[in-house]
């Protein structure tokens, strides 16, 4: 039986869609180390692993390009804001996440502090042990046009969507 145009239209556009999904998104899984690992100790063992690879160091993200600093801060908030294993074992992906990120919107500081200016949110599809998610990454912009890591968590994720954050 023949497609109608539409439905070949929508073959088409999901298709095209997974094909430029794949090309842009992140992918982790666990070791066979990290497996054994129980969540809070998976979730320890990644946030030791961004301190020594990503703390302290800015990474230019291709969409703004803005550089964007991992701090203590950032990485403490993910820390306070991460429930699950695959939000956990994410943030080892976090340079990358950084990088290619898409902006999606800018909003000012609510809190009307004199040093911040906001906080501009980011989006990046990223397989963890196979399962798609998409990264909602934070970060926020201080005067001097200084942008930080704040947290980011994963879209899709029914653990954690923080509500507020």
């Amino acid at each position: 039986m023949r497609q109608s145009y539409s439905e070949h239209m929508d073959e088409l556009f999901k298709n095209l869609y997974k094909k430029y999904r794949d090309s842009v998104k992140i992918s982790i899984d666990e070791t066979d180390e990290e497996k054994l690992l129980a969540d809070r100790e998976l979730k320890k063992a990644s946030k030791k692993y961004a301190q020594e690879n990503f703390q302290g160091k800015k990474f230019p993200n291709e969409d703004t390009g803005q550089e964007i600093l991992v701090s203590r801060i950032g990485l403490d908030k993910w820390d306070n804001i991460t429930k699950s294993r695959e939000q956990g074992l994410s943030v080892k992906k976090l340079d990358e996440m950084l990088k290619r990120a898409k902006k999606v919107k800018f909003e000012t500081d609510n809190k009307k502090r004199k040093f911040i200016d906001g906080l501009t949110y980011f989006e990046q599809p990223i397989d963890v042990n196979g399962k798609p998610y998409n990264a909602n990454i934070a970060t926020r912009d201080t005067q001097g046009n200084n942008s930080s890591y704040y947290y980011h968590y994963l879209k899709g994720d029914e653990k954690k969507e923080p509500d507020e954050v």
